[in-house]
C-alpha cells in the first residue's frame, strides 16, 4: 500500500519502532527491560519513549544506537532527515 505524503510524521515513528524491535530480536534483547540494562537508559524511561519516539532524547538515542545499530536511515529520518537528503549522505558516506 503506498505511504501519502500526509501521514509521513506517523510512518517515520512506525519505522522507527519497527526498527528497534527488529534489532532486539536480533541482538537477543527481547523485552525492554532487558534493552535498557544494555543501553544503560532506565526501564520505565525508554518503554515510554519507545512509544513516542519524539520524545526520545538525544544522549538516549545515542546510547540505544550504540547497543543495537538500527538503521541510520531509519534514525536520520526521526531526527527531521527528508529521504532525498539520507540518500544523499549515504552516497557521500560509500563514495
Amino acid at each position: 500500500m503506498p505511504r501519502i505524503h500526509q501521514c509521513a510524521e506517523r510512518y517515520v515513528k512506525e519505522d522507527f519502532q519497527t526498527e528497534i524491535r527488529r534489532q532486539q530480536g536480533q541482538y537477543n534483547l527481547m523485552s525492554v527491560r532487558s534493552l535498557a540494562r544494555a543501553s544503560g537508559i532506565a526501564n520505565t524511561t525508554l518503554q515510554a519513549k519507545l512509544r513516542d519516539p519524539d520524545k526520545l532524547e538525544v544522549a538516549d538515542l545515542r546510547k540505544l544506537v550504540a547497543t543495537i545499530h538500527p538503521d541510520p536511515g531509519v534514525v536520520l529520518a526521526l531526527l527531521g532527515y527528508e529521504s532525498r537528503e539520507i540518500k544523499k549522505l549515504s552516497l557521500v558516506e560509500s563514495a
